[in-house]
């Protein structure tokens, strides 16, 4: 199974898919109130497993396959991004069993992964990578000009303060596991801050004008969605 994984956004909410298509099915289970255990254990599941296999195996005769969980249609993890991840072929019948909405939801979305559309996350990484490296040099640039050699610490903070006036933490994050959304704000957020740091601002005036400025574009982007 591919370790790259691919956060998507599902009415606000990261659904997480490797880049074969892949689902996390444990989270998704968990968040929609439902116990995982439930749709493996059930005969509905084995069967259609079963006809899965027959399907992709045909020349194999019967299916036999007896237990869900060793069917080699689902993997489950320990550690970082723990968990039971679905095969593709399977996670649409799990999602089925979630809702008929997140089933079509998933759908398009391993569609787009197994064809290798996956450009928009792709390139929300892409920007907000480019928008790190605009703050980096702003920091450098302010730091040369008061006689100063900018310090690792200097970059690191300045992301911190990114995800702070973002989340609320001073706090590192892992951007791979991001959805585009949220690489797009972050991006927002440091192609502002870059432009704060050029014009010599404080550090404190640049936090107390980028959390004005993250509370104003959270604030249209929920009456956006109102509004849709």
């Amino acid at each position: 199974m591919s370790a790259r994984i691919i956060p998507f956004d599902y009415e606000g909410q990261p659904v997480r898919f490797n880049a074969d298509g892949w689902l996390h099915a444990t989270e998704i289970a968990e968040r929609f109130g439902k116990h995982l255990r439930n749709w493996l254990d059930s005969a509905e599941t084995l069967e259609y497993v079963r006809a899965l296999d027959e399907l992709q195996h045909p020349d194999d005769g019967p299916s036999a396959i007896s237990n869900v969980r060793d069917s080699g249609y689902l993997k489950t993890r320990r550690g970082n991004n723990g968990g039971t991840w679905l095969h593709p072929k399977l996670a649409v019948a799990f999602a089925r069993w979630i809702s008929p909405k997140f089933a079509a939801w998933c759908d398009m979305q391993i569609d787009a992964l197994l064809r290798g559309d996956g450009k928009p996350w792709a390139s929300a990484r892409r920007e907000a990578a480019l928008g790190y490296r605009a703050v980096c040099d702003a920091l450098a640039l302010n730091c040369e000009a008061r006689g100063k050699t900018p310090q690792r610490h200097h970059f690191i903070n300045e992301s911190r303060l990114i995800n702070e006036v973002i989340t609320g933490a001073f706090a590192g994050r892992d951007r791979d596991q991001l959805s585009a959304g949220e690489l797009e704000i972050v991006t927002l957020a440091e192609l502002r801050d870059s432009v704060l740091i050029a014009s010599g601002m404080a550090y404190a005036e640049r936090k107390a004008s980028l959390s004005q400025y993250m509370h104003t574009l959270q604030g249209k982007r929920l009456a956006g969605g109102r509004a849709a």
